[in-house]
């Protein structure tokens, strides 16, 4: 990958999620502030302990109940719903378990994807996503498409488009989940590689191994956010 990503100063102010639930509420995420720092954070907790919550309020899927995501000190909840949009393009990428490939898109298509809606022009974007294939190992693959690939490679094609743009925040969900153990860790370390030039990576796992990689971990349980450094 290219190195030299600027970090972004992606930081949780007061932040929480509460949904109604029958004459009561469900607090999926307590308030919690936080900074992010360059380099990897592991997002840990048990299934339903609020980490995919927190996730989607750092990209700006969900809005919270409370509290604030800056990054670089813009407000991403203040944004129009198109201006989050245009925010995200710009200055995130996602790795999702799942990959989310456009399945009737090759390889190549599937990374150039992101700098199409950017408007980037045809032979600049192909260039660009030629050689993020490289960096990941597929260059060999670059005209299949996702289902006739490999877990393990459609992941890595879903790496490649995360990083079409160079984001400054790359978001992951759980992204070995539904790989074997040794495609998981060629998987990790490419992830882990993203971090060179001080981009910010957070990622939610269940997986102390893969936590264990990270640079700092947040620990989330009932909905409570704690930070072991």
């Amino acid at each position: 990958m290219r190195e030299g990503a600027a970090a972004a100063g992606l930081r949780a102010e007061n932040l929480s999620r509460i949904y109604p639930s029958g004459e009561g509420t469900v607090t999926a995420l307590a308030p919690f502030t936080h900074t992010f720092p360059a380099g990897l954070t592991a997002v840990v907790g048990p299934s339903g302990s609020g980490k995919s919550t927190l996730l989607n309020l750092l990209a700006g899927f969900d809005r919270p109940t409370t509290g604030r995501v800056l990054v670089d000190g813009t407000d991403l909840h203040a944004l129009s719903e198109a201006g989050r949009a245009d925010f995200r393009l710009a200055n995130y990428g996602f790795v999702f378990q799942s990959h989310n490939l456009v399945t009737i898109l090759t390889a190549l298509e599937n990374v150039e994807f992101p700098l199409t809606l950017a408007g980037v022009p045809r032979k600049q974007r192909r260039e660009r996503a030629r050689a993020l294939l490289a960096e990941v190992g597929l260059s060999a693959r670059a005209a299949h498409l996702p289902s006739q690939l490999s877990g393990g490679e459609a992941q890595r094609v879903a790496i490649a488009r995360a990083l079409a743009h160079d984001p400054r925040v790359l978001l992951a969900d759980e992204p070995t989940g539904n790989l074997d153990s040794h495609t998981g860790e060629r998987v990790l370390a490419l992830l882990t590689g993203l971090t060179r030039g001080g981009r910010t990576v957070v990622l939610i796992t269940h997986d102390p191994e893969v936590a264990a990689l990270a640079d700092h971990t947040l620990r989330v349980r009932d909905g409570e956010v704690t930070a072991d450094g």
